[in-house]
């Protein structure tokens, strides 16, 4: 299973008596951790807050790499004192797991009725004899780093089962472009947004504009849509607006870069007979501005479309120093360049 079906109101299901959490998301390994944590403890899911089950009465953590397994083995077995159930969680467990893998495969065939094992390791072959009976009598959690599609759906349950507040995949895909896709820190950035928001109990896109990360990040995009569709006064004042308020100018060429890139990769594939629909979706371009990079692309036209990649190169190393030219005009001639109709 992944770590996300465990971190929300439906938990880690019914206990198991032994984990391997592997993969290299911190946020998801301790939020799997504390969610097998509070299902051995019969305490539920936490709501609005992480409780502090990191010194509940029966949990022991142990370092992998001095761990010995007759004292794991026997805490796991001790019967639990004033708890429900003893867990024993081994930290950096790769060694611990190579040098105890046969008694580990015994373990796990005839695990503890009252103790829980969990093995945090980075690696973990699906196709081992001890990958095969964790997953027969307990679980293996992936938390490897998800892809953009997960954390989307991830997102909008998150605020609503911990907070009982609705999040729309536009607004959870503008997160995650202004923040990256880090679970860790969208975590924290629901939280914030649901203070904001307050009784409205659901989250905009206009909300997170205002409230996560940079806020004028949407003015930024705002400029590129202007610029790529033929609004050369639009552009150019938002440009103004966002230099005067500080913004760096290798910043807004970054923030051209990363959108102008998707346009020319979908372009390519476009004229290599692909839909726009398919083109889009494989050049990373989420569904709802497919319609928007049509235009954009009916407006530059092939030639342009083909050079933009040339053209942001041009204008990166003239920022660099190349060019005589103050940064401002740089990029003023790169919107006016965008902006001008198509010749072809």
């Amino acid at each position: 299973m992944h770590a996300f079906e465990m971190i929300g109101s439906r938990g880690p299901g019914a206990i198991r008596p032994i984990y391997a959490l592997f993969g290299d998301d911190p946020f998801l390994r301790r939020e799997a951790t504390l969610a097998i944590i509070r299902a051995a403890m019969d305490h539920g899911e936490a709501t609005g807050q992480v409780a502090d089950d990191e010194d509940e009465l029966g949990v022991s953590r142990v370092a992998g790499p001095q761990a010995e397994l007759a004292r794991v083995l026997d805490e796991v077995r001790t019967l639990p004192f004033l708890a429900p159930r003893r867990v024993v969680i081994v930290e950096d467990a790769d060694p611990f797991v190579t040098a105890n893998r046969k008694e580990l495969e015994s373990f796990a065939a005839q695990p503890s009725p009252t103790g829980v094992l969990v093995l945090s390791v980075k690696s973990w072959p699906s196709n081992t004899k001890l990958a095969k009976l964790v997953e027969q009598y307990g679980a293996s959690v992936d938390c490897k780093a998800p892809r953009e599609r997960e954390l989307l759906g991830w997102l909008g349950r998150l605020a609503s089962d911990r907070w009982g507040v609705s999040l729309p995949d536009d607004a959870a895909r503008l997160m995650i472009e202004l923040v990256g896709p880090e679970p860790g820190l969208l975590a924290v950035e629901v939280d914030k947004l649901v203070a904001y928001v307050g009784d409205r109990r659901s989250i905009s896109r206009d909300d997170v504009g205002r409230m996560v990360g940079a806020g004028r990040t949407l003015e930024v995009w705002d400029m590129i849509d202007r610029a790529t569709l033929g609004d050369a006064a639009g552009a150019l004042t938002v440009l103004d607006r966002l230099l005067t308020a500080g913004e760096a100018p290798q910043r807004l060429l970054a923030a051209l870069a990363t959108s102008l890139r998707k346009v020319h990769h979908a372009g390519k594939l476009r004229q290599a007979r692909r839909d726009l629909n398919d083109a889009c979706r494989s050049a990373g371009i989420p569904p709802m501005a497919f319609e928007k990079t049509g235009r954009q692309h009916a407006h530059l036209g092939p030639s342009r479309v083909d050079r933009l990649p040339v053209v942001l190169l041009e204008t990166d190393l003239a920022l660099k120093g190349s060019s005589t030219l103050n940064e401002r005009a740089m990029l003023e001639r790169l919107l006016l360049g965008l902006a001008r109709p198509r010749r072809d």
